[in-house]
């Protein structure tokens, strides 16, 4: 009983994995708004320096380990995030954002849809792809149903951790929009510069309507503004396609 008893090490766990989360909408103004949100000197991107990191949904499929995409994000006093538009769409990413981030706030930005659409075969047709698109066609159409979208995450990380703006009215008062989700982040606002340059992910090329898609989608997207103003409390008088 003589013999010195060596105390157990304690083992510290610390926390890794980004502090928000940014899932949409694609065509919406992410890389625009990230880069104002980055302004803060506590806020930054993964350790790689991606804004979009493509990776939790693929965590969600099964197809990319979890470490591969939290250790992006390490506890350094920095609040990391990632802001992947795909996420919003994609089925499996709620439930994993929900099981890896608890607590963590959900960030989403929404776009006119119907002009979203447009932008999105702009941006196609800037990366020289063919028409008629038919995976685009589809995939976008079903990105800009933002409210069965919303409706899929608040069930899987609960409403309360997400916030949703408007881009339109973003971008008339950037600070009051960015102060807001620094306050999501537990931060104290500080003056945004450069709030008016366009980001680097702008698309060049042009794209013209066919016969009757523009209508079509304003029918499938009314519905979708409707309940966006009902049950999120969103101000939509500005998406001025769908009138």
């Amino acid at each position: 009983m003589g013999a010195n008893l060596v105390p157990p090490t304690r083992v510290l766990l610390v926390r890794i994995g980004p502090s928000w989360l940014g899932i949409g909408a694609q065509r919406s103004g992410t890389t625009w708004l990230t880069d104002l949100l980055v302004q803060h000197p506590m806020v930054g991107l993964g350790t790689n320096g991606k804004k979009e990191q493509h990776l939790l949904h693929k965590v969600g499929d099964g197809v990319v380990p979890e470490a591969e995409y939290l250790d992006l994000f390490p506890d350094d006093g920095v609040r990391r995030g990632d802001w992947t538009p795909q996420y919003l769409r994609h089925a499996t990413t709620p439930a994993v954002a929900a099981r890896l981030l608890p607590g963590v706030p959900v960030l989403v930005v929404l776009r006119d849809p119907v002009e979203r659409y447009r932008s999105a075969m702009r941006l196609a047709a800037t990366r020289g792809r063919s028409w008629p698109y038919p995976v685009p066609i589809t995939v976008q159409t079903w990105t800009g149903c933002y409210a069965d979208q919303l409706d899929m995450w608040a069930a899987a990380v609960g409403r309360d951790r997400m916030h949703v703006l408007v881009y339109e009215q973003v971008r008339t008062d950037a600070q009051a929009a960015v102060d807001r989700l620094w306050s999501a982040l537990g931060l104290d606002p500080v003056p945004l510069s450069a709030v008016e340059e366009e980001s680097s992910s702008s698309s060049r090329a042009e794209w013209d309507w066919t016969p009757g898609l523009r209508e079509t989608l304003r029918t499938l997207y009314r519905p979708q503004a409707d309940r966006l103003e009902r049950d999120w409390g969103l101000d939509v008088s500005t998406w001025t396609s769908l009138h």
